[in-house]
């Protein structure tokens, strides 16, 4: 077998990613759950539950959808690649948003040290990667 080319490679960055990002439970879910709760309590209403169900349903995606992104980088064949940049673009960037939210939301917590120990470690290499793994492929 010969060396792997550079959209197999960032396929195999963003597999190792995207499992990160979900060991680490950087997937935006919880966060998106949360901001729903918090605007429901602001408004007095649930007009905007559906909204944010849906946002919580896409972040819970956020490290598949970089998985299944770098799976597409190893396909052969028009498209393949730059799908596959798009569900990393869309991962990521759930991640991040997840990350920043679990942050503050840790920080406001009784032991933010140890919360945000496991989440700028595991998560944070894990979004790195997946952006990596994005500027990496050829399209």
């Amino acid at each position: 077998m010969g060396e792997m080319s550079n959209n197999e490679k960032a396929g195999l960055i963003a597999l190792v990613g995207g499992i990160l990002m979900l060991l680490a439970g950087v997937t935006g879910a919880a966060a998106w759950v949360t901001i729903g709760e918090i605007v429901e309590e602001m408004m007095g209403n649930d007009s905007l539950t559906i909204v944010f169900q849906i946002l919580a349903i896409l972040g819970g995606l956020g490290g598949l959808l970089v998985i299944l992104g770098g799976l597409l980088f190893w396909k052969k064949g028009s498209g393949s690649a730059k799908v596959g940049k798009l569900l990393i673009t869309i991962g990521a960037g759930f991640g991040l948003i997840g990350l920043i939210i679990f942050i503050i939301l840790a920080l406001m917590g009784d032991d933010p040290g140890t919360a945000l120990f496991g989440a700028l470690t595991i998560g944070f290499i894990g979004l790195i990667l997946s952006i990596i793994a994005r500027m990496k492929v050829e399209t």
